[in-house]
């Protein structure tokens, strides 16, 4: 196997490839990240919350495809991603207020058929305020990442399999595989 080396390397350091290999990958036929930020209030009702912290539960929220509507140009397509931004308002009283937030987000992806859109919720932040009248004021931001994308066979060149070197010991040497790695046999 040839070594793998990282870093810049010009044309004439590469050798040919050895094979023309076929992979199943998937293929970002578009993509785009965006910052959404949206803001919700919540209405104190039989509770009194005085705002110490905020936090969004990334990997309970959510990034679903709501619709898809062709636009005047073939192949593209105007999105709509349905976000629910699921987040937790700390109160002095240790008193912890769950909530969701829905919003919606419009954007047009090259998405011809056979491509599937899809959506992640990459990071986020919130920050909650105690308004005047007892209610608290909470704004979201995530950052999204949004793609269609489709399983496609890929030609590529190739050097052949990448085979895994021997990983170095640690501890204690083990003989792998061991000796004697099968029972003797009767000898006549």
């Amino acid at each position: 196997m040839a070594s793998v080396t990282t870093g810049p390397i010009t044309a004439g350091e590469v050798p040919p490839p050895t094979e023309i290999d076929c992979i199943v990958v998937d293929k970002v036929y578009d993509s785009c990240s965006q910052t959404l930020t949206t803001s919700q209030t919540l209405v104190a009702v039989g509770t009194t919350c005085s705002v110490v912290g905020c936090s969004i539960d990334l990997s309970s929220s959510t990034c679903t495809v709501g619709a898809i509507t062709p636009t005047v140009t073939p192949d593209y397509n105007d999105i709509t991603f349905v976000v629910g931004i699921n987040y937790s308002v700390s109160c002095s009283s240790g008193v912890t207020l769950s909530e969701t937030a829905y919003v919606t987000q419009i954007v047009t992806l090259y998405n011809p058929n056979g491509t599937t859109p899809s959506c992640n919720i990459l990071s986020g932040a919130c920050s909650c305020v105690n308004l005047p009248n007892g209610d608290i004021n909470c704004t979201l931001t995530i950052c999204l990442l949004l793609q269609t994308t489709a399983v496609v066979q890929l030609m590529v060149p190739t050097y052949g399999f990448c085979v895994p070197p021997v990983c170095p010991a640690v501890g204690p040497v083990l003989p792998c595989p061991p000796s004697p790695l099968y029972p003797p046999q009767a000898s006549n």
